[in-house]
């Protein structure tokens, strides 16, 4: 067979007619998946006292504001203007902020100022709102949540960090992966175990210590799941009898590898490890089996206290070569020793090791999937408001993927009968509720068969 070499016409400006964006969309594309469980009802409520409401110029929809940020989110876009572009040539994108083939953009810039406008605690209700959502599905188990943080790279130059005139006065320098230094934030995040939602995000410059943050953060992953957890399991930065201490308060475990205790002589001298500590008495009991009590808190650090041996006992001790230089053994320890203690033990145990095996390919994969292709590696804007807002956007944008793969049957089920029981517990109460939890149950099951 002989074929003949054609070339085909460049396409010219004519005028056409187009089919609506709506058939151009297939049915199982991202943005489709995206708005099906996004519900933005709120934003307009939520803005109305940053607008005029009878005068000035026509705004830019706020509703196409979060969409188009979202967008950015979604589709791992840095840059407002690279985000604008894209949208002029992609007909999803379109789609998605419901604009036609036609009708002209917001300007790039007025896309800046309208996010000025809005501030983070839009995002934040929206990101609270995709909790929500996952917890309504029957997404959240709330069993074992996992603590972390992640820098992010920010849109600085070394030699600007902490200057007068530094376009971002709240970056800070961080540690990065390969142990080198830079400016940035640190995003800390609250991840549920068996579904992978983000429950909890918060920002601080990258200087800031994470085990300082990470009671508060776990509170309010409480308050967004509804329950308390079994355990939290975190790395070993927060790793300490404080926050083991707080979170036995709470009746959570803490799953997190303590330090060991060391001999600061270099000398191979007991460590505070060899001391038997009783908490009742307050005092600790020496290898050789004489008392340390409480002499007062050591200064300068009223978190910790010092305790220390009679001087004529420690002068007679055999074993005084292996335990100090001094006249008298001293100890300084935490006020919340006791704690360390529970924690050291409980992480000999084969529990303890299962669980914190666990904790990686979660956390850090949140953190991977957000970098890789969301974009949560380097800061787009600068501003640790801005900072938050990006990591809210990118932290709902993760939750709604997770959406994505609940069948519709199931999430409808799951909503009426999460409907059903805050009913219930208008109606009845707490005690009614446990009267009725076989009903609900049996209800359930018919659902799903």
């Amino acid at each position: 067979m002989v074929f003949m070499q054609t070339r085909r016409a460049k396409l010219g400006y004519e005028m056409m007619l187009l089919p609506s964006l709506e058939s151009f969309i297939p049915a199982d594309h991202r943005l489709r998946k995206l708005d099906r469980v996004l519900d933005l009802s709120f934003i307009h409520d939520a803005v109305r006292d940053r607008y005029c409401q009878d005068n000035g110029r026509p705004s830019v929809d706020p509703e196409v504001v979060v969409r188009l940020f979202l967008l950015q989110a979604i589709a791992g876009i840095r840059s407002v203007r690279e985000l604008m572009n894209e949208v002029h040539v992609n007909l999803a994108y379109r789609w998605f902020i419901g604009y036609g083939v036609e009708e002209a953009l917001p300007d790039h810039s007025t896309l800046s100022k309208a996010l000025d406008r809005l501030g983070d605690e839009v995002f934040d209700r929206l990101f609270h709102q995709s909790i929500a959502q996952c917890r309504e599905s029957g997404l959240l188990e709330g069993r074992v949540l996992h603590v972390d943080a992640t820098t992010i790279r920010a849109d600085l130059d070394r030699d600007r960090v902490g200057t007068p005139d530094s376009p971002d006065p709240e970056a800070r320098f961080g540690k990065f992966p390969g142990k080198h230094t830079a400016p940035g934030y640190k995003q800390h995040t609250v991840v549920d175990h068996a579904s992978r939602v983000i429950v909890d995000v918060s920002v601080t410059p990258a200087d800031c210590h994470e085990h300082n943050g990470a009671v508060a953060a776990v509170d309010r992953a409480v308050t967004h799941v509804g329950q308390a957890p079994e355990a939290v399991c975190a790395d070993a930065a927060y790793a300490s009898g404080h926050n083991r201490a707080e979170m036995e308060q709470r009746g959570i475990r803490l799953v997190s590898p303590p330090p060991e205790a060391r001999d600061c002589t270099g000398r191979g001298h007991y460590t505070t490890a060899d001391f038997a500590y009783d908490e009742q008495r307050d005092e600790f009991t020496c290898p050789a089996g004489q008392t340390l009590r409480c002499v007062g808190a050591v200064k300068q650090r009223p978190s910790q206290r010092r305790y220390r041996a009679l001087r004529s006992a420690c002068g007679v001790c055999p074993l005084k070569s292996r335990c100090t230089t001094a006249p008298q053994r001293t100890l300084k320890v935490s006020v919340h020793h006791a704690a360390l203690v529970r924690l050291r033990a409980d992480s000999r145990t084969a529990s303890f090791r299962a669980l914190y095996r666990a904790r990686s390919h979660v956390i850090e994969g949140v953190f991977a999937e957000a970098k890789l292709w969301h974009r949560l590696g380097r800061a787009w804007r600068r501003g640790l408001s801005n900072m938050l807002i990006q990591s809210l956007l990118i932290a709902t944008v993760l939750n709604c993927k997770r959406l994505f793969d609940v069948p519709g049957r199931r999430l409808a089920v799951a909503q009426a009968i999460a409907a059903v029981r805050s009913a219930l517990r208008r109606i009845l109460g707490v005690d009614g509720i446990i009267r009725c939890q076989h009903a609900v149950q049996a209800m359930k099951i018919r659902c799903a068969n």
